[in-house]
C-alpha cells in the first residue's frame, strides 16, 4: 500500500513538474522514481504526458501561448533523459501514446 501511495504521489509530482515548467522537479522525480522502483513508463505516461495533455487543452481554450507548449516539453525532455537508460535496459522498450509509438 504504501509503494502505490508514493508511485500515485511522485506520479503527481511529474505531472506538477510539466505542467508549472520546471526542469529541477522533472528531473528529482525521475530519480525519485527509479529509487521507489516505480516503472519509468508509467512516470513517463502518467505524469509526464498526463501534463501536457493539460497544458494542450489550456492551448486549445486560448489560455497559454505556444511558447509555454515547448517550454514544458524541454521539462519533460529533461525528466524523460533520466528514465531512459532504465527504459532502454528493460524488456519494454516501446512506449504506446495513443497513436503514437515510441522505441525510447
Amino acid at each position: 500500500m504504501q509503494v502505490e501511495t508514493e508511485a500515485t504521489n511522485l506520479i503527481a509530482k511529474a505531472k506538477k513538474a510539466i505542467i508549472e515548467h520546471d526542469n529541477s522537479t522533472a528531473k528529482q522525480v525521475s530519480y525519485e522514481a527509479l529509487d521507489a522502483g516505480i516503472s519509468p513508463l508509467e512516470v513517463i505516461e502518467l505524469g509526464f504526458i498526463e501534463g501536457m495533455k493539460v497544458l494542450g487543452d489550456l492551448f486549445e481554450h486560448g489560455d497559454i501561448d505556444l511558447q509555454e507548449i515547448f517550454e514544458a516539453s524541454l521539462t519533460m525532455n529533461i525528466g524523460i533523459d533520466v528514465l531512459r537508460p532504465h527504459i532502454m535496459s528493460s524488456p519494454e522498450n516501446a512506449c504506446a501514446f495513443e497513436d503514437l509509438v515510441l522505441g525510447i
